[in-house]
């Protein structure tokens, strides 16, 4: 244990933290790929739900247990706050486009209310989605001063640009992709082991 100021540090080990977190960023992004890919083979489906299921446990046990060994609570609570606002407004710009396919189905020319409903379920989606990956970004903010490993902040800031973009479709999603790789790069290149100030 060393002295810092007048707050004493240790050396605590994240190895298996920044290994879960790594490998759990690539099994989400890989299934969510091949669902995209093979969405049309239903025997595949259970088996990619379950996969993509293995990774989000993996990335939520890095998250809670790196907040908790590097003594910053508040990193997996913006990350579980910005996974939440995320998938919200994910779900209502899903919705948003929802609508729009069901009617087109049925007629050639929308009507003024249904626009009307898709845009302002748009235009929330995009918001709440805007915010949820703000909370992304100061999660790994923190987490990169926390570590001393500046990949984190760069993953996040590439993250929030891209939902920011994501108006823009491809550029928004490649970014945001991008960002997700740097992540995991993140994780694998941490350092194994961090100087934690105690208090």
């Amino acid at each position: 244990m060393m002295e810092q100021g007048n707050l004493p540090t240790q050396r605590v080990n994240i190895s298996t933290q920044k290994i879960f977190g790594g490998i759990g960023i690539i099994i989400l992004n890989v299934s969510a790929i091949l669902l995209i890919l093979l969405s049309e083979i239903d025997e595949l489906a259970d088996l990619l739900d379950i996969l993509n299921t293995a990774g989000f446990i993996l990335f939520l046990i890095s998250q809670c247990q790196l907040s908790y060994i590097l003594g910053k609570p508040i990193i997996f609570r913006k990350v579980l706050i910005g996974l939440i606002l995320s998938v919200v407004g994910i779900l209502a710009i899903a919705f948003a486009f929802g609508i729009i396919a069901d009617k087109t189905d049925v007629v050639s020319e929308l009507d003024s209310g249904t626009l009307i409903t898709s845009i302002i379920a748009f235009i929330i989606g995009y918001v709440i989605t805007l915010l949820g990956f703000y909370f992304y970004k100061e999660a790994y903010d923190i987490l990169a001063q926390a570590i001393a490993h500046n990949l984190f902040k760069t993953a996040g800031l590439l993250m929030f640009i891209g939902a920011i973009t994501i108006i823009l479709f491809g550029l928004g999603a490649l970014l945001i992709f991008v960002g997700e790789i740097l992540l995991a790069v993140a994780f694998f290149t941490a350092p194994n082991e961090v100087e934690v100030q105690g208090t």
